[in-house]
C-alpha cells in the first residue's frame, strides 16, 4: 500500500493532473474493475490526507499545500532532552507558542514552551522543570492563565497529554501534529484567547495552507468532544 502511494505521488509530480486509469496505464497495472476500484480508493484516501487534491470528479493533481511544522527553539530542545533523560519511559511532546503565529488573524505574541506529558507524569515533570530553574506552570485554567501567566516570556506550561493524541517527530523531538493543535486550541482552557471566531479563522487558514488529515482531525476532535465542522 505504501509503495503504491509513493508511486502515485511520484507520478503526480510529472503531470498537471490525471485520472485513476491514466495512472494505471503509466504503472502498467492490470486494468480490471477490481484493480481500478482499489486505485480509486487509494486516491480518495490521499485526497482526504491532503497528499493529493481533487481537481474535479475523477481527476487528481499534486497537492499545492505545504507540510506543517511546529516551532522548536533551543529551550524546547533543552527541555525535551532533560525530560527524556529523567523520565525515559514517559511520552512527552513539546513546542513553542510561536507555532500558532502563521494561523492567527489577531496575532498574540507567544514565547511560552508547551510540554505535554502522560497524566501520571505531570506532577513529576512540573517539579523537575522548577528544580531546573524554569518558570513553570501546571495545567492552568482560564483564570490562572489570564491573571498570572505572561506568554510573552519564556515560561513553561505543563499539561496532561491526551491519550492517543496525534503526534509526530521533528528535529529529534516528539511534537504535536497540526490536527492536534487545531483541536487543542478549542479545548484547552489556557488557549481562551484563541477560541471562538479566532479558532474558526485559524482552522480555515490551516486548511488553505497546510496538509491536513481530516480523518485524524475528526477522530481526535471526537476524543476531546470538540466540533470541527467549520
Amino acid at each position: 500500500m505504501e509503495n503504491r502511494t509513493k508511486h502515485i505521488l511520484q507520478f503526480a509530480q510529472t503531470v498537471e493532473h490525471f485520472t485513476a486509469a491514466q495512472y494505471m496505464q503509466n504503472a502498467h497495472a492490470e486494468m480490471s474493475d477490481a484493480a481500478l476500484h482499489s486505485v480509486v480508493t487509494i486516491l480518495n484516501r490521499m485526497v482526504r490526507e491532503g497528499r493529493l487534491q481533487r481537481v474535479q470528479r475523477g481527476l487528481y493533481a499534486q497537492s499545492s499545500l505545504s507540510p506543517w511544522q511546529v516551532v522548536l527553539t533551543p529551550q524546547e530542545k533543552a527541555v525535551y532532552d532533560l525530560l527524556q533523560s529523567q523520565f525515559p519511559l514517559l511520552k512527552i511532546c513539546t513546542y513553542n507558542g510561536e507555532t500558532f503565529a502563521p494561523l492567527q488573524h489577531h496575532l498574540a505574541f507567544n514565547q511560552a514552551t508547551y510540554v505535554e506529558v502522560e497524566r501520571d507524569g505531570v506532577e513529576a515533570v512540573f517539579h523537575c522543570l522548577q528544580d531546573a530553574g524554569y518558570e513553570t506552570y501546571k495545567t492552568p485554567n482560564e483564570q490562572m492563565a489570564y491573571d498570572y501567566i505572561d506568554i510573552k516570556k519564556k515560561i513553561i506550561i505543563v499539561k496532561p497529554l491526551v491519550t492517543q493524541a496525534p503526534l509526530t517527530k521533528q528535529d529529534g523531538c516528539r511534537v504535536p501534529t497540526l490536527e492536534k493543535l487545531l483541536v487543542d486550541i478549542r479545548a484547552d482552557k489556557d488557549f481562551y484567547y484563541m477560541q471562538g471566531i479566532e479558532a474558526s479563522y485559524m482552522t480555515d487558514t490551516a486548511r488553505q495552507l497546510y496538509v491536513i488529515n481530516e480523518q485524524k482531525l475528526q477522530r481526535y476532535a471526537k476524543r476531546r468532544n470538540v466540533a470541527m465542522k467549520d
